[in-house]
């Protein structure tokens, strides 16, 4: 590796295979004014999961909890059920199929629920974490910090799976899907 690689271009490069990455997860095709968007199952599933995982360890730490409030908190169990029920129905809506078409109804709707719960953890949980570990510092709230970093790439990646404009990702790191996933499992084990 070059040791003259700055740190902006070292996540340049980053950003750029992860979104190389995202041409796998999904394809999109034309066919006169009909745009046909592919979504990959398991990718879904597996994101959705994983951001499942990290909300439901997140709101358990005490710090978050505490600066999260009663009423928030309650709110997030209800974001987290409802992403339970969202990811049944995506599952269930495409059935054993590898890939399914966004274009069908049933997808769609199950898709944009996941879309809709995960910006909820989003501004719930995540801008709870960034704001207030802000001014903290321990092992816990580093571990919270990364798995709240791999969970917005997540959240980012699927966006960025109907977003016809290009990935706009925010994720703290350029972590690829896997990476963030295995960073929410050690997040979540060290918790558990």
């Amino acid at each position: 590796m070059n040791p003259n690689l700055s740190r902006r271009s070292l996540l340049r490069a980053g950003a750029g295979t992860l979104a190389a990455g995202l041409l796998a997860a999904c394809t999109t095709s034309k066919s006169g004014t009909t745009t046909t968007i592919t979504l990959n199952v398991a990718e879904v599933v597996d994101y959705g999961n994983a951001i499942l995982s990290f909300a439901s360890t997140a709101i358990n730490v005490s710090f978050v909890a505490s600066a999260m409030g009663t009423a928030s908190l309650a709110l997030a169990n209800t974001v987290i059920s409802s992403l339970k029920l969202a990811l049944s129905a995506f599952s269930t809506a495409a059935g054993s199929s590898t890939s399914v078409s966004y274009s069908s109804a049933s997808v769609k709707a199950a898709f944009d629920s996941i879309l809709a719960d995960v910006e909820k953890v989003d501004t719930l949980i995540i801008a709870v974490i960034t704001g207030t570990a802000a001014n903290l510092s321990s092992s816990v709230v580093s571990e919270v910090k990364t798995a709240a970093g791999a969970a917005e790439t997540l959240i980012d990646l699927l966006k960025a799976m109907i977003d016809m404009s290009g990935p706009r990702l925010r994720g703290v790191s350029p972590l690829n899907g896997d990476a963030a996933i295995g960073e929410i499992a050690v997040f979540a084990a060290s918790q558990g």
